[in-house]
């Protein structure tokens, strides 16, 4: 009997694959038509509006996220100034097609826009900009006889931060004349932009390298790269996306899912978010109190665009989840009731390590393939992939020298700066892989934090900090900590989804790569302007939105002061947790290759660990609602109800984060009871 069941749920398992693998196909397809329908590049037009349109973004960003924090669209995936640019240009098309004075903006001139406005105003967002500030300003400004932070500050070098304290102390309380003084952080400004531009070329020239494995060998979906193909168009399915019923009906709903959440949050105190539900609260007594926090979290874009994730996938996060949870309850009653315990974070950056050294093994013919090429010359059958695969070698191998060769400029011992990229251009590859394949809207789906943690779990403080009195390297490294509580190192995912993009718009690699570059320069100079201004105005501790990031940077450097004092050994619970991570996701790889239909993807156990708490619940929901259509409707249904989704995702980002976002920033008031965030 048990046997029957098991081979009928492996029946059903199967058909469910079976459709989605169809569906899949023919999004690849219509995504390969448009690339051979489109011919086009980054035209001067395009470049231009996508500049206007990033500035005019930071002014929004200033005032709904710095000033009046309303919201956090940069947070969104996509950016919600990137999806706002594209409805704009839209709504721009049709004037111009009614006047027919004006020549409407084509296909690769819409990509090129939305990709230069999400990415550069992605730079502007609390992980990046706001966070790059606060590591760099606050050891000067909080310091206390307690933690006396001046002494680690004069250790950062003034072409990084100036050292005068009065400039940091003016950008916390104001200026005395309300003016930047520019002159003292011209140099860091340069120097910051430089180190990105750095650091985002060795991740975007990877991802060229990985794209030709991703795209052509394992023909992966791209998910999210349908919601702009879908919007852009209107020959992308057979009903146009803005023509459909069901994307006005999801749009619909989302507008009466956010105003429930509105009235809830301006009047009664409901969550600041979305809808949230306490499964836990009657969870007092050990060991089942170890389930606590159980919250879910239905928000509509994770609702919407999780659509387009495999029920494989939906269904792994959700069960490995629960499975996170279940090790507290164990350990809770055995009597480990230790902090932390089980320690999810440092399970997943020893999955994201084991993953990342998989997807290198995998993909690593493009690598050997270019490296040979400089020596054996050109294969003529593919003459021009390899010559952009080994410009894009170079780019990665010189842009990876440059970071270790700003670091230690600034003070950083040779061997951290090594190991802490290493970690997180590892931690990029597999967030890459992760938007490719999976496409989840998380620009947060990654152990943040524990690229920076981890490597002080395994070894004795004096290792990192020195004995002193010169503790440079421990005070640099702790300011990189933006690098890894903040999200820069998901630009692979705005890399990989460019790259895919751009060739579906008919734009060359090597146009993307530059665009998207450009855009990460662009987007920190302005980052660093409408922050400062408004920082020196008002002050930061003055504003609503605060200084994102000061009260992390703050506790590091606390933290890197303590230790100075009084040494730590390695963390053994951390570091076994760590492997234990890394252990398990080698398994489910090796077991999901040698056997057909297993039922968990590695890719869910990664992003459980990662931010799982947020995913769970609705990404349960989809499961349940995708594998109900795909089994009694089939892939007619499924089509059918996709416009819905994806207007559902649309309908929030432009009710609760443009519109809501803008009314915020524009009255204050009781538009300020509730806010929105999409991280």
């Amino acid at each position: 009997m048990q046997r029957s069941l098991w081979h009928q749920l492996k029946k059903e398992v199967s058909g469910i694959r079976a459709l989605e693998t169809e569906i899949a196909e023919e999004s690849i397809k219509a995504r390969d038509r448009i690339g051979r329908a489109v011919r086009g590049g980054i035209t001067f037009r395009a470049v231009s509006i996508a500049l206007v349109l990033t500035w005019l973004s930071g002014y929004w960003v200033r005032q709904s996220e710095i000033i009046a924090l309303a919201c956090q669209g940069t947070e969104a995936v996509p950016a919600v100034p990137g999806t706002g640019a594209l409805i704009v240009l839209l709504l721009f098309n049709v004037l111009a097609a009614r006047t027919r004075r004006i020549r409407p903006l084509e296909i690769p001139e819409l990509i090129t826009v939305f990709l230069f406005v999400s990415v550069g105003t992605t730079m502007m967002g609390p992980g990046i900009g706001r966070f790059l500030i606060a590591c760099t300003t606050a050891p000067f400004y909080y310091t206390s006889p307690a933690a006396p932070l001046e002494e680690l500050a004069r250790f950062i070098p003034a072409w990084m931060s100036p050292s005068d304290p009065a400039i940091h102390r003016w950008l916390y309380e104001s200026s005395p004349t309300g003016k930047v003084p520019w002159e003292a952080w011209q140099v860091p400004m340069i120097a910051w932009t430089g180190f990105f531009l750095l650091f985002g070329g060795t991740l975007f020239c990877l991802m060229i390298l990985f794209s030709e494995p991703w795209v052509d060998e394992e023909r992966l979906v791209f998910p999210l790269v349908r919601l702009p193909l879908q919007i852009v168009d209107p020959e992308y399915s057979e009903v146009p996306f803005l023509k459909a019923k069901a994307t006005w009906i999801g749009m619909g709903l989302a507008l009466a899912l956010n105003v429930v959440n509105i009235v809830r949050g301006v009047y009664f105190g409901g969550p600041s978010g979305g809808l949230r539900v306490d499964f836990g609260g009657s969870l007092t007594g050990a060991p089942w109190n170890a389930l606590r926090p159980l919250t879910g979290d239905f928000r509509p874009e994770l609702i919407g665009l999780g659509y387009l994730i495999s029920t494989e996938l939906s269904f792994s996060i959700w069960f490995f989840q629960l499975f996170n949870k279940l090790q507290a309850v164990a350990m809770s009653a055995a009597g480990y009731r230790l902090s932390g315990a089980p320690f999810a974070q440092e399970q997943g950056i020893g999955a994201y390590l084991v993953l990342g050294v998989i997807l290198l093994w995998k993909g690593r013919h493009p690598f050997v393939e270019a490296w040979r090429s400089w020596i054996e010359g050109l294969p003529e059958d593919r003459a021009d992939i390899v010559r952009t695969n080994r410009w894009a070698l170079v780019g990665a191998a010189v842009g990876f020298l440059g970071v270790i060769v700003f670091c230690v400029a600034a003070g950083l011992n040779l061997w951290l700066a090594l190991v802490y990229f290493a970690v997180l251009v590892t931690v990029s590859i597999v967030y890459g892989r992760l938007r490719a394949e999976t496409g989840v809207p998380l620009i947060w789906a990654f152990p943040y934090g524990l690229a920076h943690k981890s490597i002080r779990y395994f070894v004795n403080s004096r290792s990192w900090i020195g004995i002193g009195p010169n503790y440079r390297s421990p005070t640099i490294y702790t300011m990189f900590i933006f690098l890894s509580r903040g999200y820069f190192p998901s630009m692979s995912g705005y890399g990989i989804e460019g790259l895919t993009l751009g060739e579906g718009g008919g734009v060359r690699k090597s146009g993307t790569f530059w665009l998207l570059l450009s855009a990460v320069g662009v987007g920190c100079l302005f980052s660093y302007y409408f922050h400062f201004v408004p920082y020196y105005e008002e002050g930061a501790v003055g504003l609503r939105g605060g200084l994102w990031g000061a009260g992390t940077a703050r506790a590091e450097f606390a933290g890197l002061y303590r230790q100075t004092q009084l040494p730590t050994p390695p963390d053994v619970p951390r570091i076994i947790a760590t492997l234990g991570g890394g252990g398990l996701i080698a398994f489910l790889s090796v077991m999901r290759v040698r056997f057909f239909g297993w039922p968990f993807h590695p890719l869910g156990y990664a992003m459980a660990c990662s931010y799982g708490q947020l995913l769970w619940a609705p990404f349960f929901l989809v499961w349940v609602i995708k594998s109900v259509l795909l089994r009694y409707g089939g892939h007619q249904a499924y089509l059918s109800a996709l416009p819905g989704f994806m207007g559902f995702a649309l309908g929030h980002f432009i009710v609760a984060g443009a519109i809501w976002g803008t009314l915020g920033a524009a009255l204050g008031g009781v538009f300020l009871r509730y806010g929105v965030w999409f991280g």
